[in-house]
């Protein structure tokens, strides 16, 4: 049985406003922390070009392996085929690009920028995959996706010095499933 908050969770602007919020709240709780800790965040890492050539090569990676795990894998498929057309009613292009682009710097504030330089790489990509569990066993495939992306954001971090590789990889790999999804349930 799904759960009322997978049903009602569409991208309206209502939505886009409350995950702008939500994330929001995630980065400056990111920042609160680590002033407390005496760090900063290290945005560009070692270099700009390489951060953000690594972080696009990076989602072009996840995305390319989710699609081809959605057309291999038949539970991605049922997931995917089920949770798309609640996510996406009544969404505009522009308000999933502003929900990925929110998550991706929100979540990678607080998973690379505090809990991997608290706890490391491993403990962090487990607790990042543990935040996207879904609403019944059928989305631990999802849960252990998200690990594995965990564990490659912070990789990406831990290799540029810089969250600007991991929050492009995180945002773009968002931002092109949902408009992929958009565009391919539009047209179903």
């Amino acid at each position: 049985m799904q759960s009322t908050f997978f049903r009602v969770v569409i991208l309206t602007p209502r939505f886009v406003r409350q995950a702008a919020l939500f994330y929001g709240a995630f980065a400056i709780l990111a920042v609160i922390w680590n002033s407390f800790r005496g760090r900063g965040f290290p945005l560009f890492g070692d270099s700009l070009t390489s951060s953000l050539l690594l972080g696009v090569a990076a989602a072009a990676m996840t995305v390319s392996l989710g699609f081809l795990t959605y057309r291999v894998l038949p539970v991605f498929r049922r997931l995917a085929d089920e949770l798309a057309p609640t996510i996406l009613d009544g969404s505009s292009r522009v308000g999933l690009v502003l929900v990925a682009i929110f998550s991706g710097v929100g979540e990678e504030m607080v998973f690379r920028g505090v809990l991997q330089e608290e706890i490391g790489l491993v403990a962090a990509s487990i607790i990042f995959g543990l935040v996207h569990i879904g609403p019944d066993r059928r989305y631990l495939v999802w849960t252990a996706w998200a690990v594995l992306a965990g564990f490659l954001f912070g990789i990406l971090y831990e290799r540029t010095g810089g969250l600007l590789a991991p929050t492009v990889a995180h945002a773009l790999h968002n931002a092109i499933t949902l408009l992929v999804w958009k565009a391919q349930w539009k047209s179903a």
